[in-house]
């Protein structure tokens, strides 16, 4: 049973300091030397007295476990709920601060700024749930989609017949715009949640100043139109990159402006179809020279919210591991690329790929030393209900068709699908994603979402993966809806 609603909204500035490095792109020369727009972690909470959930939304590439787990867990502490009631998504920003998780050939200087960058994260993103939990008040909420094309698919296939990144207008593209409007209860707007399937890459490699991305003129209009605190949310973002292609100058804030205010525009256009407080009434006649007929709106009666969250781990299958000699083998020749690329003078900023694969080959060359055959990946899901609204998190750069069929099942009226959340364990492609020959660990791939390398995962996921994430993710949100989930 629902009772009735209370929200509360807040936000805080996460921007590093100025000299950390940025991750998101590999060819990048040179840590950060200024600030385009403040980065900002952004806190709405939703509670109906027998559930409360907190809505967490960063401007950052994204945290992995065990970071993410902890503070999920601290942010429940703070205002009283489970970490499974807590969505922390992250905007996948190429201009954040690198994590302490990623810089793994960092130098020391970068690694201290990163760490302590961490810890004081943790501290403005507990301050900032504890100030929304602190301010709630008497709300109502709706939802609606919108749809804009500010993405494209960018799995192109070359003349070669491989994969490269680039662009595939043919390909799944999601143009809905996820709405959530959350009103004090005469109407006023106090947040507003919308979400885009696109990758945060408008800035490209040469620019070096801290920026949310497009996310951040979107979030700047809606605000500025409705005066609510928007929070953006990012979806199915895996195999999706602007129209404008990733930023190719050393500032590209007009591209960025011009999508991020297509966004914004989409987002306010919904959300003013979206009544919380007055619908249309009976039709009722006056009259003057003619007969005339209005409709004139009156109060929406309260009703009971109901609100639930589920969140599990489940593991997903990776592919078999090579036999030992071939494993040995992979190694020796990631170390020998390494070693060829240190001798040719490869600035060390380049050599940050020649590293990374060289650490996945040795990773997985030690898992098939220990005897492992095959192995799992945990994958955190999350499935939140607000009425007849329902959001599916998954926390992985999951593709488009995988959230295109996780809303197809999808028992809600409205459903959300959003990834980057609660971590990022790798990239999710689905099962069309992998080449026809199969995916293979000597290969170094043209396309992000076949690197799970970079991720570090010792194996390649298992094709059928990408079906386990749909049918997980239908599954919670059908709990979500049931009773099962309303005492979660």
């Amino acid at each position: 049973m629902g009772h009735e609603l209370f929200a509360g909204v807040a936000r805080v500035d996460i921007t590093p300091p100025v000299g950390i490095s940025m991750a998101g792109y590999y060819a990048r020369d040179g840590e950060s030397i200024g600030i385009e727009r403040p980065l900002t972690g952004t806190t709405v909470v939703l509670t109906n007295g027998s559930v409360k959930i907190a809505i967490v939304a960063c401007d950052l590439i994204f945290l992995q476990s065990p970071d993410v787990d902890r503070l999920r867990a601290e942010i429940g502490a703070a205002i009283g709920t489970a970490a499974g009631n807590v969505l922390m998504n992250f905007s996948h920003t190429h201009c954040g601060p690198t994590p302490p998780s990623w810089g793994l050939h960092a130098t020391e200087r970068q690694q201290s700024l990163q760490r302590a960058y961490m810890a004081n994260l943790e501290n403005l993103l507990l301050g900032c749930a504890s100030v929304a939990n602190s301010s709630l008040v008497p709300a109502r909420t709706g939802s609606g989609v919108g749809s804009c094309l500010i993405g494209i698919n960018r799995r192109e296939v070359g003349d070669d017949g491989k994969v490269f990144l680039g662009e595939n207008p043919d390909g799944p593209m999601d143009p809905s715009v996820g709405v959530i409007r959350v009103d004090k209860v005469d109407g006023s707007p106090l947040a507003m949640l919308f979400s885009y399937g696109c990758h945060t890459v408008t800035m490209g490699p040469k620019n070096l100043r801290l920026s949310p991305d497009f996310p951040g003129p979107a979030r700047d209009l809606v605000e500025a139109a409705t005066g609510a605190t928007a929070l953006f949310l990012l979806g199915a973002a895996g195999d999706v990159n602007p129209v404008t292609g990733i930023g190719a100058t050393q500032d590209d804030t007009e591209n960025m402006t011009r999508l991020g205010n297509i966004l914004g525009a989409e987002v306010i256009r919904t959300a003013m179809g979206i009544r919380t407080h007055q619908k249309r009434g009976p039709r009722a006649f006056f009259s003057s020279l003619s007969k005339n007929s209005l409709f004139p709106y009156v109060a929406i009666e309260n009703r009971d919210v109901e609100l639930a969250s589920v969140s599990e781990t489940l593991q997903l299958p990776l592919m078999p591991f090579p036999e030992k000699d071939e494993a040995r083998r992979i190694l020796e020749f990631r170390r020998d690329k390494l070693e060829e690329a240190r001798k040719s003078g490869t600035p060390e900023h380049l050599l940050t790929i020649f590293h990374r694969f060289h650490d996945w080959a040795l990773k997985m060359y030690e898992c098939v030393q220990r005897g492992e055959g095959q192995s799992t990946l945990p994958v955190n899901f999350q499935a939140i209900r607000i009425n007849d609204l329902g959001i599916a998190a998954v926390s992985g750069e999951t593709v488009t068709q995988l959230g295109l069929s996780t809303k197809a099942g999808s028992p809600f009226t409205n459903t959300i699908f959003v990834g980057y959340s609660n971590g990022c364990a790798s990239y999710m492609p689905d099962a069309s994603c992998y080449p026809a020959g199969g995916w293979s660990p000597w290969e170094t791939y043209s396309i992000p979402d076949m690197l799970f390398q970079t991720y570090q995962v010792p194996m390649a996921l298992a094709p059928e993966s990408g079906q386990i994430i749909v049918d997980q993710s239908v599954s919670l949100l059908k709990r979500a809806a049931g009773a099962e989930a309303a005492s979660n």
